[in-house]
């Protein structure tokens, strides 16, 4: 007995299409439950899994600000310029987020309404996260304070911050990710 063309297409539908099609429905469904379930943090993590076609990493950058406007502001100026976020009111939830991410950046207001920007970056340090350190204030700086160890921030910035020049201490990080994690 021979096969004609239509039974070999047939078995290679049975046999071949639709056990892809259904590993791809099932696939999905799985996809939109941990989507709908875990919501910002699943895609996070998607995010950071590795890509094939090798796509750079996001820069994760954490803003703890406690003017609503100023906090907002930045945080939108920064996704447009394709860094990934994360904002904070206040000492706690600046806290909270160093629980849920990884960052390459923090940048904190010194005077937050329950603690100091500068506990936020000694608890992150103390966690061992090597970040880009920029404190943000709008009382002027003593003169030592870019001196190695005085605050523990990186750089420091009077407000109202200029958007550009926060931009350029963030690319320089950006350049230094191929010689790996950010370790200013």
């Amino acid at each position: 007995m021979t096969s004609s063309p239509l039974d070999s297409f047939i078995h290679a539908l049975v046999y071949v299409a639709a056990p892809l099609l259904l590993c791809a429905l099932v696939v999905g469904a799985i996809a939109g439950v941990l989507v709908r379930t875990f919501g910002k943090r699943f895609v996070r993590f998607l995010r950071g899994l590795p890509r094939v076609w090798s796509s750079p990493r996001t820069t994760q950058v954490l803003i703890v600000e406690d003017n609503p406007d100023s906090g907002e502001t930045l945080t939108r100026y920064l996704i447009g310029r394709n860094y990934d976020v994360a904002a904070a009111g206040d000492l706690r939830t600046g806290i909270e987020c160093l629980n849920k991410d990884r960052f390459d950046a923090i940048i904190s207001d010194i005077a937050l309404p329950d603690g100091t920007g500068y506990t936020l970056l000694n608890e992150a340090r103390r966690r061992g996260i090597r970040a880009l350190g920029i404190a943000m204030s709008g009382y002027p700086y003593p003169s030592n304070v870019n001196e190695a160890g005085v605050t523990g921030f990186d750089y420091h910035l009077t407000k109202p911050v200029n958007c550009d020049d926060l931009l350029s201490l963030l690319e320089k990080t950006r350049a230094n990710e191929g010689d790996g994690p950010t370790n200013l």
